[in-house]
């Protein structure tokens, strides 16, 4: 990853052609043109699993600009991968620009969260983006460290990337997050005056809390009330 060739080909491409966007980004954020460092040798023969969901580089294109990239998501690094003449980029995950996956029109935005304690910045699925509310899908890969036998009896475990369940958030506008209530009577609390109305809804069409699809159609519900 050469540095300076990331820096500007970041700022010539994606906010090059956009100048408001340019200039936000100039003003009120700093971009983080440094790669995450894995924790684990990712060509070990003994890893077990990947570190993305879909492994091919796919076209996405950067909505502001218009500009489309060979792109795939590091899950668990967190990085979104391009390839530009022959070489590896990561975006920056800044807040100033939409990426869209065509063919599957899935749709990632930066927006800062908590992890242990501290907000960080990452990328998010936008499964539904209203006026009145946004719902986020952060996808999951952890590492599973190995496992060296103790005993003759016991098996050697490799280590593992492995995907685990995606955790639903709530987005805003200020592009931070909170995690979607798991209980039932915190989850309808979040529609305030219609709580009622929309518990009502997810009753009558037998929609769960817990499924993205689900919370999908009762966020877009609660969208389209006045």
């Amino acid at each position: 990853m050469k540095n300076l060739l990331l820096k500007a080909f970041i700022v010539c491409t994606i906010l090059g052609s956009n100048a408001a966007m340019s200039q936000e980004v100039e003003n009120n954020e700093t971009i983080n043109i440094s790669r995450s460092l894995t924790s684990f040798d990712s060509t070990s023969k003994k890893l077990v699993g990947s570190s993305y969901i879909q492994k091919e580089f796919l076209p996405a294109k950067v909505i502001e600009s218009d500009v489309t990239y060979a792109t795939r998501f590091n899950v668990y690094q967190d990085e979104m991968e391009i390839k530009k003449d022959g070489e590896d980029y990561s975006l920056p995950k800044t807040s100033n620009y939409t990426l869209v996956f065509q063919g599957t029109n899935k749709t990632y935005r930066v927006y800062k969260y908590m992890v242990e304690n501290t907000e960080k910045p990452g990328f998010f699925v936008e499964l539904f983006k209203g006026d009145k509310i946004i719902l986020l899908l952060k996808e999951r890969i952890i590492l599973q460290e190995e496992v060296k036998p103790s005993t003759g009896y016991e098996k050697y475990k490799p280590p593992t990337l492995k995907h685990i369940k995606d955790k639903l958030y709530i987005g805003y506008k200020n592009n931070t997050t909170a995690e979607v209530p798991s209980k039932k009577k915190d989850f309808f609390n979040l529609f305030s005056s219609k709580s009622s109305e929309v518990e009502k809804f997810a009753k009558s069409n037998r929609l769960g809390i817990k499924d993205p699809e689900d919370v999908t159609k009762i966020f877009s519900y609660y969208n389209s009330l006045k």
